[in-house]
């Protein structure tokens, strides 16, 4: 089996058939899979993908998993990453699209360049940006861990969500990637720990990708009780996790986290001043007056000053 497609089912019986029929209308179908996995919806969509299952005659060996209870979009994805049999795994958001050329134009760079860790695809979400190219400028294989590393933790666009991206089973199962459960912003955390990993990287320039925006989504509403435990987890897990290839990055990485949680008001002033301590624990002792310096000032000129000066000694010790 060359690929898994995994698309988690959760509430989207407005758009699921059309998820699943740019599926079944790939290009690439030799050696291919979609995983569905049912998280225990309330409206119809696990009726509709069985009715979709059964209507199709195609060669897409289509197979539907069933969670017992509600797990969220990290533990479906999980479980499909258990279940496949895929050389690589593909992760399809079951309100999204992808167009019929997509794994074959992902694919074909694995077979052109070998078992590349990963092949970063790009995502649109209108016409003209279908029409175009990706904005990054990127080789199309790239084996320098630190280029890729850097390029991953820009956390810019698609480079954060684990859609539009092609990644070799074995190598996620190797260093146990599996997405961090119980928490919104799951493929933040989960591109941080990837980047870590990634050796070798292809790329296609060409949007395949359809993201829709979905007002039902996750992403579509706001729930500040979740969004602070997430930003807690991201903010101490990074900390806690910063290794030797590109500290800085890492650290405005983290920094950056930490401030669109505070500036968000998702924590109150004591539990910011907890997670500026844990973060600021991983940092040397230069670092450490700047960054007091910064929330002592705040955003006023100096802060801001202070802040842009943080940020170039972070590069300077990369």
């Amino acid at each position: 089996m060359k690929i898994s497609i995994i698309v988690p089912i959760y509430n989207v019986e407005e758009y699921l058939e059309e998820c699943l029929q740019s599926v079944a209308d790939q290009t690439l179908v030799e050696g291919l899979e979609c995983i569905l996995v049912d998280d225990c919806g309330k409206d119809n969509s696990v009726s509709l993908a069985q009715r979709f299952i059964a209507a199709y005659a195609g060669p897409v060996c289509f197979t539907l998993i069933h969670h017992e209870k509600n797990g969220g979009l990290s533990a479906a994805r999980n479980t499909g990453i258990k279940a496949a049999r895929g050389e690589y795994l593909y992760f399809l958001d079951s309100d999204d699209t992808i167009v019929p050329e997509c794994m074959e134009l992902m694919y074909g760079l694995v077979e052109k360049y070998g078992k590349v860790d990963l092949v970063q695809g790009s995502f649109y979400e209108n016409e003209v940006e279908k029409s175009g190219r990706s904005p990054y400028r990127l080789p199309e294989y790239n084996d320098d861990a630190k280029v890729i590393k850097s390029f991953l933790l820009q956390f810019e666009g698609d480079i954060v969500g684990a859609q539009s991206r092609l990644v070799r089973r074995n190598f996620l199962m190797v260093h146990h990637l599996f997405f961090k459960t119980g928490i919104i912003h799951e493929d933040n955390y989960w591109t941080f720990f990837l980047a870590k990993h990634v050796r070798t990287m292809a790329f296609c320039p060409v949007p395949t990708y359809y993201h829709r925006y979905n007002p039902n989504s996750i992403t579509g509403n706001i729930n500040a009780e979740k969004e602070a435990k997430a930003y807690r987890i991201l903010v101490e897990d990074f900390s806690a996790n910063i290794d030797s290839m590109l500290v800085g990055h890492q650290k405005q990485l983290i920094l950056s986290t930490l401030l669109s949680c505070i500036n968000a008001k998702y924590v109150n002033p004591s539990e910011a001043g907890r997670l500026i301590d844990v973060f600021s624990m991983h940092n040397t002792p230069a670092e450490k007056i700047l960054l007091r310096l910064f929330f002592f000032l705040g955003c006023n000129f100096f802060g801001v000053k202070v802040l842009h000066l943080l940020f170039r000694l972070y590069k300077v010790n990369d």
